[in-house]
C-alpha cells in the first residue's frame, strides 16, 4: 500500500467520524425539541377557571407575554383545558380562539371553579391584611390594607382567594359578617 493510499483512507476516516458526530448531534437536538414540544401519554390536561372581579375581563393573549397581541377576552367563572404554564406566569389555554390555543395570565386564574358570595364579610385577621391587583399579585394602590374588623364586599371565593370590592385578599382572614 503508497502512502497516498493511506492518506485518501484516513482523510475519509476523518470525515466519516465528522459526519457521524454531525448526525448524532443533530438527532439529539431533534429529539430534545420533539420531546420539549410534547406531553407525556399519561399527563391530563387540568380544567382552569378565570377569577376576576364582576364585569371585568381577561385577555386571552396569542403570545405567552404582557404584549402578546389580544385575541380575545374571558370573565370570571369562564373555564379552559391547559397542559401548563410558562416561567414567565402564563398558562396556554387550548382549544381557544381561531389558533387552537391561546395564553392567559396566572394571576386571573384558579384551579377550582368560582364560588358566587355576593355578600359582606368581616376581616378577622389579628393585624392588617394587604389588598391585591391579582391572585398574589402586588398590593392595590390607594388603600393597600384592611385591618381586623373591617368590612369588605366579597364576590367570589376561588383556591383561597376572595374578590372584594377592594382587591384580592386571603379567605382565610375572612368570616361572613353576621349581621
Amino acid at each position: 500500500m503508497n502512502n497516498t493510499n493511506k492518506y485518501y483512507t484516513t482523510s475519509n476516516k476523518h470525515k466519516k467520524a465528522f459526519f457521524c458526530i454531525l448526525c448524532a448531534i443533530a438527532l439529539a437536538a431533534g429529539l430534545l425539541i420533539g420531546i420539549s414540544g410534547c406531553r407525556a401519554a399519561d399527563e391530563r390536561p387540568a380544567t382552569m377557571w378565570i377569577l376576576c372581579k364582576p364585569g371585568a375581563t381577561v385577555n386571552v393573549r396569542r403570545t405567552p407575554d404582557r404584549d402578546g397581541q389580544i385575541v380575545g377576552y374571558m370573565e370570571v367563572g369562564d373555564d379552559f383545558r391547559t397542559y401548563g404554564k410558562t416561567s414567565n406566569g402564563f398558562v396556554r389555554a387550548e382549544g381557544i380562539g381561531e389558533y387552537g390555543e391561546a395564553w392567559i395570565y396566572t394571576g386571573y386564574v384558579v384551579s377550582e371553579e368560582p364560588e358566587r358570595i355576593g355578600s359582606t364579610y368581616v376581616c378577622t385577621s389579628n393585624a392588617r391584611v394587604a389588598c391585591r391587583r391579582w391572585v398574589d399579585g402586588p398590593q392595590v394602590s390607594g388603600r393597600p390594607w384592611i385591618v381586623n374588623g373591617s368590612t369588605v364586599q366579597v364576590f367570589y371565593i376561588a383556591d383561597g382567594w376572595a374578590v372584594t370590592n377592594r382587591g384580592y385578599i386571603k379567605a382565610e382572614y375572612l368570616e361572613a359578617d353576621p349581621t
